[in-house]
């Protein structure tokens, strides 16, 4: 049975699909073996799809 477990933009909102680049502010993992990568980024991080990563990085 497959979950769908969708990522979402912090900033704007958006769906990020699979194969797109995100970037994420999260604490290192305290597990060296990660099974679910999904749940652990929506449940410990905050994500940012690359246009508003750029967006803001410009701002810096």
């Amino acid at each position: 049975m497959f979950i769908k477990r969708p990522l979402y933009c912090a900033n704007c909102g958006k769906e990020v699909n699979g194969g797109e680049t995100i970037f994420a502010k999260m604490p290192a993992p305290e597990n060296i073996v990660m099974v679910e990568i999904k749940a652990y980024l929506k449940k410990n991080s905050t994500i940012f799809c690359e246009a508003c990563f750029k967006n803001e990085s410009a701002k810096l």
